[in-house]
């Protein structure tokens, strides 16, 4: 090892690689006029495809259209050939398939690790019978194509190659696992209020509503409402939520008994409860205008949405005429939309009468007005 001036030089570094590489190819050969070319090629008789390179050498392929020798008088033989000269030999794995008519390889033979010298072919002498070439899809309009496809074994070599390249990399840096997962249910807090309601426990307020009594909680329903909140406490702040163990009776005289249960569900849940068709286009309307009476928004905005399924050729005056009295703005545009249809129109007017639709329905008219022009002369 060589110093200068007392320092250490560093190693001179290089590297090299031992490589037994492969190359792979394919050659497609196509016979057209498959008919007239085996009735001219006897027995024995061979066709050589084009020359074609893989892997440093070349090679064709030799297609025996009526057998190889008088062992394989009713097939097809082809074969892999070398078409130059080697010393010791070419090793090779090969491949041989009929296409079908979509292009892909289906019908396929093959055999592995072969040497190759010049004109020394490896492949089948009975790769298919002609007479089943000729009742197969692979044969269409006399002509079939067959593809070799093949692998060459490289010579072993060394090669010159860059040090960095050759030295391996230093282990990965081990990277924790990702912490465990924290799965959330969805929110249940509509269950445990809804168990409040049904249970009673702890409501400090009772609504008496035709003859029936449901019991509540003020501080739920005026966090709800604030319709509620002022006639529950009065807006005497929140000495009044004091009761000393009395309930309060509240009177409603202006709903039935079910619709003010759905409101109360609807309160406490954030939900209405199963309703059948007829049921629900009933109790709807009049938890509309529950819902308008207590500024519960939301609630007005889930039954309108609701009600635009009940919109047809029956009960569309009528819900124009409710969704402008109480302000249903997304029903009125739905029941004029079932009104664009020109047919419909002319029907609803000859049912109700014109005369009828302006008495009936006044705060409606103006809307109607540019859709009955049309049908005017229908109702004179």
């Amino acid at each position: 090892m060589s110093t200068t001036g007392g320092s250490r030089m560093p190693p001179l570094r290089s590297a090299s690689a031992v490589v037994a590489g492969t190359e792979s190819g394919q050659h497609l050969l196509k016979t057209e006029g498959y008919s007239r070319v085996k009735d001219a090629i006897p027995n024995g008789g061979e066709i050589k495809s084009r020359s074609f390179r893989v892997g440093g050498h070349n090679w064709y392929i030799s297609y025996y259209p009526s057998g190889y020798n008088s062992d394989s008088t009713d097939y097809i033989s082809i074969f892999l050939q070398l078409d130059e000269n080697v010393e010791k030999g070419v090793k090779a794995d090969y491949k041989f398939s009929l296409l079908d008519r979509a292009g892909k390889p289906s019908y396929s033979r093959s055999g592995k690790g072969a040497t190759f010298f010049r004109d020394d072919g490896w492949g089948l002498r009975r790769f298919i019978k002609r007479d089943q070439l000729e009742k197969s899809e692979y044969l269409k309009d006399d002509c079939f194509t067959i593809m070799c496809e093949f692998t060459v074994f490289m010579e072993v070599q060394t090669e010159d190659i860059d040090v960095v390249a050759a030295t391996p990399p230093p282990p990965p840096t081990p990277v924790p696992p990702p912490p465990p997962k924290v799965v959330v249910p969805p929110s249940d807090l509509h269950r445990h209020l809804g168990g409040l309601l049904t249970t009673g426990e702890g409501a400090d307020v009772t609504f008496e509503v035709n003859g029936k009594t449901f019991m509540a909680h003020r501080w739920v329903l005026a966090a709800r409402s604030p319709v509620f909140h002022e006639k529950l406490f009065g807006g005497l702040g929140k000495e009044s939520a004091a009761t000393n163990g009395v309930v309060d009776v509240v009177c409603i005289d202006d709903m039935e008994a079910q619709d003010f249960e759905a409101l109360l569900r609807y309160m406490y849940t954030d939900s209405l409860p199963e309703m059948k068709g007829g049921e629900e286009a009933a109790m709807l309307p009049d938890l509309v205008a529950a819902a308008n009476r207590y500024k519960i928004e939301r609630l007005r905005l889930v039954c309108e949405q609701k009600l635009c399924k009940y919109v047809n050729g029956r009960t569309v005056v009528a819900m124009l005429a409710f969704a402008e009295e109480h302000h249903c703005n997304g029903l009125k545009e739905n029941c004029l939309h079932f009104l664009d249809d020109t047919v419909k129109l002319r029907e609803i007017v000859k049912a109700e009468g014109l005369e009828n639709l302006s008495k009936s329905y006044p705060s409606i008219l103006k809307d109607l007005i540019a859709k009955l022009a049309a049908v005017l002369n229908v109702a004179s």
